[in-house]
């Protein structure tokens, strides 16, 4: 695989304060030709098939734009380019373990 487009790690449950917002914000910003982002979720470096998980656009004084959701290890999403997307609406089984996420470029 490429280098990724993204790295984020995310809580396993709601940031102190949010009501579904798991992560911070993260770019995926690309400086190439990309037309679709292949995702891969990790628990303690080993790939998890188990937890899903919406992406949302921050949106500052307005209302945060959900992109996508049920995104899983192996989901293939469209490219959407943004300095401000966050993890949030998680749904897993994992006992106090945060979590990794990478998007790859599909060119």
């Amino acid at each position: 695989m490429s280098r990724p487009i993204a790295v984020v790690v995310s809580n396993y449950k709601n940031l102190d304060g949010q009501f579904n917002r798991s992560s911070g914000n993260f770019s995926t910003k690309w400086f190439g030709n990309c037309s679709a982002m292949d995702v891969e979720v990790t628990v303690d470096g080993e790939i998890n098939k188990d937890i899903t998980f919406g992406m949302a656009i921050d949106i500052s004084n307005g209302e945060d734009d959900f992109k996508y959701s049920e995104v899983r290890n192996g989901s293939r999403l469209q490219y959407y380019g943004s300095n401000t997307f966050y993890i949030c609406n998680i749904h897993n089984n994992l006992k106090a373990k945060n979590f990794m996420v990478r998007l790859f470029p599909v060119v």
